[in-house]
């Protein structure tokens, strides 16, 4: 009998401890000093600029006391050049191609806006069935984030300066003696300060630096539109989204991120 009282007991301990409360938040605070809360930003799709796309992100803490939620955004662009130019000169078809990454665009992080709003309170956003404060924001991808889908003579156009530049310094160091009078033809085809010659005075065919530095001065994009065959550009941008809640503004609080690609 007494082995079946040791059972009972057992079982009714084993009940007790399975109804407790499992709370993932009761241990909130141990390791920082304070509490803080707990917020998840739902993944959006891809999108191209100037679409509109719905942020949700649902945040709640132990004492439901969060004082704010705030919505942010931030990106980058990395572009990559495919350039190729065609020019014509005594007979031959001179052709050159240059495949490069510009530096990378980074778009700063900017808010996009906080909740509550004036004349609002955050349990205006509480949904009972998820126990936790629901925001749902229309989010128009910012038009700074869309796509360079220029190509020919209107991407050199559009291209910006420095990545201009950056093109024109790669063909500098691919011109080539016969190319170089093919471009421009106003230029002296036997100067030695443009062209290098060998130790028995031959020219070799390669640009001296003052040649190339030629080349980088005088390529403008008139004449880089002239002599072009091809250009286009791959353009990869991505934006992040974050969602961030606070309890006490004398804390950052906590964030989610997602990312998504802009088509």
């Amino acid at each position: 009998m007494k082995t079946i009282y040791k059972i009972l007991a057992v079982i009714v301990l084993a009940g007790l401890w399975a109804c407790e409360k499992n709370d993932p938040l009761a241990d909130q605070g141990d390791l920082t000093g304070h509490v803080v809360p707990f917020i998840l930003l739902a993944q959006m799709p891809d999108a191209p600029a100037g679409d509109t796309i719905t942020l949700r992100a649902v945040s709640w803490a132990v004492d439901d006391d969060i004082s704010q939620i705030s919505l942010y955004h931030r990106g980058f662009k990395l572009q990559t050049y495919e350039v190729k130019i065609r020019a014509e000169g005594d007979d031959v078809t001179h052709e050159l191609s240059v495949t490069m990454q510009a530096d990378s665009i980074i778009i700063p992080e900017t808010l996009i806006d906080q909740y509550p709003k004036e004349g609002e309170s955050l349990n205006d956003y509480y949904q009972t069935y998820e126990n936790a404060y629901v925001i749902l924001h229309d989010f128009m991808v910012p038009m700074g984030y869309a796509l360079n889908k220029e190509r020919d003579g209107e991407l050199i156009l559009a291209m910006p300066e420095s990545a201009y530049q950056m093109l024109v310094a790669h063909f500098s160091t691919m011109f080539y003696r016969a190319l170089m009078v093919a471009v421009f033809p106003d230029i002296n085809p036997f100067s030695v300060v443009y062209f290098e010659v060998d130790d028995g005075g031959f020219f070799t065919g390669a640009l001296t630096d003052e040649g190339m530095a030629y080349v980088r001065e005088h390529l403008g994009r008139e004449l880089m539109i002239e002599i072009l065959h091809e250009a286009r550009v791959a353009d990869n941008t991505r934006v992040t989204v974050r969602a961030n809640a606070i309890i006490d503004p004398a804390h950052e609080g906590k964030s989610s991120e997602r990312t998504f690609r802009v088509l």
